[in-house]
């Protein structure tokens, strides 16, 4: 992806140890399709590409950057209270004869404002829940503890009934359409699956109808898999990365949020964690309807992941990155479809 003149002046100062306002012994980088993110330290940057897809994400101006920087913040706060900090501004300084690009960390500190960042505490990679389940660390009371702290974000969630209208089936079946759409530019088309998704929700109508009336599509997380929390010496739990872009994509049932992580549980190899999931938010949520759209739900992320995944393709270069999107990415369609079967 091509990076504007000034979004490059901005990335390449990033990597020097002068830009922080703040004692930095090492810099690191992780790039997506939509993000930089500068692990400094103590604390982690990231700043929004300048692009923007369709209907889907605008981060094409500095002002829309700002305000979902700002956004990203507020919505993250609620399950990761102590994780994201603040948005600080990039800014342009005079330095002898030079322009010098600075992170001002402090709004008494003024200079030609070129990029905004959300500002985040720097948790090791080590206690990312993917890392942690392919190192054996994840336990049934780790599982458990996501599940309550699940249930009790779902309950506090906000819904009204703007937000309850993306239950409805018309709208699942433009989710699911419109997902096909995109997969199919990328990769070859797999109709018999839209077809099959597309009628399960009309031979399931009254089930969805029934979510809706018992207010269960909120506010949600939104893209909850492993690698989007963080457990830290099994104390503090962070489910972070809530999509802040697109408020369509996080208005929706509960359930999806428990398939999502379910579905990742289960592409790991650990059936046995995913049906203690399902078990212990049904529980305490007492949601008697959930394992009945759950399959549904499961199929559907797995093949919109996959998605996901082939379009971070069309970014990369051929490396060893990109081997991995691309084989990340056949095995979850292969994945979406084995769900298929289960059906009706």
């Amino acid at each position: 992806m091509k990076t504007t003149p000034t979004q490059t002046k901005v990335y390449k100062s990033l990597l020097s140890k002068l830009a922080y306002p703040h004692r930095v012994s090492a810099i690191q980088t992780e790039d997506t399709h939509i993000s930089w993110i500068f692990l400094a330290g103590p604390y982690a940057y990231k700043i929004k590409k300048q692009v923007k897809f369709g209907r889907v994400l605008d981060f094409s101006t500095l002002s829309l950057r700002r305000q979902y920087c700002y956004k990203e913040v507020e919505l993250n706060r609620k399950l990761c209270k102590d994780m994201y900090l603040s948005v600080v501004r990039i800014i342009t300084i005079a330095d002898r004869n030079l322009k010098r690009v600075v992170i001002a960390d402090s709004h008494t500190r003024t200079g030609n404002v070129i990029e905004y960042a959300v500002k985040m505490k720097h948790i090791a990679s080590e206690y990312r829940m993917d890392r942690l389940l392919t190192a054996h660390r994840i336990k049934l009371e780790n599982i458990g503890k996501i599940a309550s702290i699940l249930n009790n974000f779902h309950s506090r969630t906000p819904t009204n009934k703007e937000i309850q209208k993306y239950g409805q089936p018309k709208f699942l079946k433009y989710k699911v359409k419109e997902n096909f759409q995109m997969l199919a530019k990328l990769r070859h088309p797999t109709p018999q699956a839209e077809d099959k998704l597309i009628k399960f929700i009309n031979n399931n109508e009254y089930i969805f109808l029934t979510r809706i009336r018992e207010k269960r599509i909120k506010d949600i997380h939104g893209d909850l898999y492993l690698k989007n929390i963080f457990i830290v010496k099994d104390r503090k739990y962070y489910l972070y990365d809530r999509v802040e872009f697109n408020d369509s994509l996080r208005y929706a049932d509960v359930a999806e949020d428990v398939a999502h992580l379910s579905m990742d549980l289960e592409y790991h190899n650990r059936e046995d964690l995913k049906l203690y999931l399902i078990r212990t938010y049904a529980l305490r949520s007492r949601d008697h309807d959930l394992v009945k759209i759950l399959d549904f739900l499961i199929c559907y992320k797995a093949f919109m992941r996959a998605k996901v995944l082939l379009f971070q393709l069309t970014f990369e270069s051929p490396n060893t990155r990109q081997h991995r999107l691309k084989e990340e990415a056949d095995l979850l369609l292969a994945f979406g479809q084995k769900y298929l079967k289960d059906l009706e």
